[in-house]
């Protein structure tokens, strides 16, 4: 029978034309056909496929099949076959073992897809993505972000009963239901002689739902009123072919739903041509995509149900020497032995299974490498530390951070038994660059036991092991114990001459000293990784190297050192297509601009930087795009509830980290919920004065002193004051990677005295902040800081100098779009003229009759100087001696004179 003509999808297939249309003028889209086995996405999905071909738009086609070897991004390589660019990225290595290696990779795929499409349009086909692995449905959803500006459309096919994927990236969703008795009428009748097509369509929908599929199987076999199972049915359809035939699609049911003929012969041991080509007849198997599949993976899978188990056991070993023979899969050889017979298969298993760990990790697919080692883990009769390592470590790839940690914990203790340090050692490096304090106390306790019986000539390694306890140690607060594991640590690893200890060692060097306090020894180090990045097996060395100059540059107002690093870490970043990299560039180019006053640039460079953070999975970004809002709400100096909304849900989410936590008073008094925010602020009042300099030490004192200053608290100000007025004068960067930057930090200490009523202190302060700032143009800043400057003065008396101040921040608030720093000048200059008005408290005109008496002039005389009438003089002088409490014109006189002198 020939292929029936698609009924019933005249809606999808409008939806599909309008698309392809779409995506050829420049506006692609993803559209997800939706729909249980054998409703008839796979023929939706060929239709688009047949009417892109006659609009001259490209076709490439993939698919995921229900293997659990699959190899990592199978869909997309199939695909790729049509596509050179794609193949070539996906061909090539990737530097690196993270997120980031992973996100250049989905990057580069994306561009090499999007300019595939660039002349004519582009129509991928992805099918049963149900089945596919974790890092194809990343690729995906990085494809799925540059669609609405490229030629590509995009049509995947999934099935309902195994979850919607339209909840994790932007698409459109057709779900296709079963036939109408209506579309199955017109069926019947381009198929059948049938005398009554409404009546046996009747009997079809009620058999089936309307199910395309299980509607053409009873249409074939000729048992519509029966209403048989697709079981019955596809085994009725065996039984009209040969053993052989037979026996030959029970192999090829082991082996997949695609079928290799090269790969089945080896297998069987004869050519499989003809009981194929019979299978084909019988409408068992299709010629699908140029090459041979089952028509449904549903008829595969009664096929395969169908073998009885000890024969089911006895193929899949078969299968798997074959495989194994021929150059397959690793993952797939691993799955064949899963389920083979023979004492050697769990072993087999678990050995293909770490190759295929091995390769997935190579590939950057870290959720397939974490379900591999699991499998050979899981396979292995004896569960090895070597083994549960292997798990470990594509577990912390993959993100499971606590599921590593417990093997790892595992696998030291396996190690251990075994006497074998250098594995007990390993465990305890796996887990690195996190900050959650319980994590990072399970970690240190497995490295102080790695120490306890790694021998003293290891010294690269007991380095490694001393850094990773310094970087917890900063966890604790014990900020002095940790500079003293660094220095340990680096030490040993330069002694030991291995570069990758070496920039370990530096990594926790720096970071025990992330306080404004150990700026230069921080720059010696971050030039130490640069130079050492080109030997050692860590890229992100160089990256570390230039971000923690950036910070060293702000910190004493290098604007030009900092322009000079970030075009740095552009070239790293954009040589490497390093998505960490990325981030970092934005994030610092944020600070950058709103240091100097480009406040929409910092907004839009924020937003960027949680976007590719986003796109890359890093959780810290999060927290970080939130601290950045923050600090700029508190330079504009106002922030709405919604915004603070969201900012106290992320610290809800953080947990214990008291630089989080200081920002709930901080937005309760931006909101002026004051009584919430005093009692939150209640438990960091005192903290200053005991917490040791480490990282987060600057920022989290600095920002004690902010809500101190906006409570009016003067103990915790004086507090604070004593603590950060030790530290040399510079620009707030403390090393720990500048999210923002204040600028000069007397600005600060000028508002601490002004909060204790210290104004003269605060005067002096403000001064040469407002020097630094205007220094380095950082305008904002420098605008603060006259205004702190003016408001000490006022209190001082010095009401000219004040108003001048005032008038130059004013102007430049309203130049910087600054409206509520703008209104707080205002209303500083309302209350200067007041003062000036209490002090002298004559109009001008006034205070001329005034100057004029003292000159002894008669009231006539005086008229005629200023242009008035006698009467009007009159009137002033009779005014001027009720305000000034006087009762002649010769105490007038006298008043002046002493005013004068």
């Amino acid at each position: 029978m020939e292929e029936a003509p698609i009924f019933g999808r005249d809606r999808e297939l409008a939806s599909l034309r309008a698309g392809l249309v779409a995506a050829a003028g420049g506006a692609g889209r993803l559209v997800l056909v939706v729909g249980e086995a054998g409703i008839g996405k796979t023929r939706l999905a060929t239709a688009v496929a047949a009417m892109a071909a006659s609009y001259g738009i490209p076709v490439a086609r993939g698919h995921a099949v229900d293997d659990p070897g699959m190899p990592p991004l199978w869909p997309w390589r199939r695909l790729a076959r049509s596509l050179p660019a794609l193949h070539r990225v996906l061909s090539e290595g990737h530097s690196g073992t993270d997120d980031s290696a992973r996100f250049a990779l989905l990057a580069d795929a994306a561009d090499a897809l999007v300019a595939e499409a660039a002349p004519s349009g582009l129509l991928l086909v992805l099918e049963d993505l149900h089945w596919a692995d974790r890092t194809s449905l990343r690729l995906l959803a990085h494809l799925a972000t540059e669609l609405p500006s490229s030629r590509i459309l995009v049509v995947a096919t999934c099935r309902e009963a195994e979850g919607d994927l339209s909840g994790v990236m932007p698409v459109r969703t057709l779900h296709l239901g079963g036939l109408t008795r209506g579309d199955v009428a017109g069926w019947v009748r381009s198929a059948t002689a049938d005398p009554d097509p409404e009546s046996l369509a009747a009997r079809l929908v009620d058999g089936t739902g309307g199910n395309p599929l299980y509607v053409r199987m009873l249409l074939d076999s000729g048992e519509a009123a029966g209403h048989p199972e697709l079981h019955r049915l596809v085994l009725s359809k065996l039984d009209r072919l040969s053993p052989r035939a037979r026996d030959v699609l029970g192999v090829a049911s082991v082996l997949g739903e695609r079928i290799d003929p090269a790969l089945l012969a080896a297998v069987t041991g004869e050519d499989p041509a003809a009981p194929l080509d019979d299978a084909v007849a019988a409408r068992v198997l299709q010629v699908d995509d140029g090459s041979l599949a089952f028509t449904h993976a549903l008829v595969r899978d009664a096929v395969y149900e169908d073998l009885a188990p000890s024969v089911r056991a006895e193929l899949h070993r078969r299968c798997a020497l074959a495989l194994a023979a021929t150059g397959g899969a690793p993952g797939r050889i691993a799955a064949q032995w899963r389920r083979a017979s023979g004492t050697n298969a769990a072993a087999e298993c678990s050995r293909w299974a770490t190759e295929a760990a091995i390769a997935a990790t190579a590939e950057v697919a870290y959720d397939e490498a974490a379900a591999f080692a699991a499998l050979a883990l899981d396979a292995a009769e004896e569960k090895t530390a070597e083994l549960t390592l292997c798990l470990a470590r594509a577990e912390f790839l993959a993100g499971e951070t606590q599921a590593s940690l417990a093997h790892c914990r595992t696998a030291a203790r396996l190690a251990q038994q075994a006497g074998a340090p250098d594995l007990m050692a390993e465990a305890a490096l796996v887990i690195t660059g996190l900050g959650d304090r319980s994590l990072l106390a399970a970690v240190d306790q497995l490295c102080t036991t790695a120490l306890r019986h790694l021998p003293d000539e290891a010294t690269a390694t007991r380095a490694r092991l001393l850094a990773r306890r310094a970087m917890a140690a900063t966890t604790t607060g014990a900020a002095e114990r940790a500079r003293e594991l660094s220095a340990t640590a680096l030490e040993l690893a330069v002694r030991s001459g291995d570069p990758d200890a070496e920039l370990d060692g530096i990594h926790a060097r720096h970071l025990t000293l992330c306080a404004p306090q150990f700026r230069d020894e921080r720059v010696e180090l971050a030039n130490r990784a640069v130079v050492l990045a080109e030997t050692a097996r860590q890229p992100h060395a160089e990256l570390w190297g230039h971000v923690w100059l950036v910070d060293a540059a702000i910190q004493v107002g290098d604007l030009a050192e900092v322009d000079r690093q970030l075009d740095l870490i552009e070239q790293f970043a954009a040589a490497r297509q390093h998505g960490v990299a990325w981030w970092h560039l934005h994030r610092l180019r944020a600070t950058r601009a709103a240091l100097v006053g480009q406040l929409q640039r910092a907004r839009e460079c924020n937003e960027t930087a949680r976007a590719v953070a986003e796109r890359m999975g890093v959780a810290a970004a999060k927290g970080m795009y939130h601290a950045f809002r923050n600090e700029l709400a508190q330079l504009v100096g106002g922030m709405d509830e919604e915004a603070a909304r969201e900012v106290f849900e992320v610290i809800e989410l953080v947990g214990d980290i008291p630089l989080a936590r200081v920002y709930v008073p901080f937005l309760h008094a931006m909101l002026g919920q004051t009584d919430q925010a005093r009692a939150t602020f209640e438990e960091f009042r005192a903290m200053p004065t005991v917490l040791e300099a480490g990282p987060t030490w600057a920022p989290l004192v600095g920002q004690i002193g902010v809500v101190a200053c906006m409570l009016d608290d003067a103990e915790a100000a004086a507090g604070v004051y004593a603590v950060l007025s030790t530290l040399d004068p510079c620009f707030a960067a403390d090393g720990s990677g500048a999210v923002f930057s204040t600028a000069a930090t007397p600005r600060l200490l000028g508002d601490l005295a002004m909060t204790c009523g210290r104004t003269e202190v605060a005067a002096g302060h403000y001064r040469l902040a407002l020097e630094m700032n205007a220094r380095i143009g950082a305008r904002p800043f420098a605008a603060l800081s006259r205004l702190g400057l003016a408001r000490a003065l006022v209190e001082q008396g010095d009401l000219p100098q004040a108003r001048t101040l005032v008038a130059e921040a004013a102007a430049e608030f309203r130049a910087l779009d600054m409206p509520i720093r703008l209104a707080e000048a205002d209303r500083l200059l309302k209350r200067i003229g007041a003062a000036e008005q209490a002090q002298d408290p004559l109009s001008p005109r006034e205070s001329e009759v005034v100057d004029l008496v003292a000159q002894a002039l008669t009231n006539r005389q005086i008229a005629t100087r200023l242009h008035l009438s006698e009467r009007t003089v009159e009137t002033h002088v009779r005014s001027v001696l009720a305000k000034l409490g006087l009762r002649t014109r010769t105490e007038i006189a006298a008043w002046e004179l002493t005013r004068r002198a």
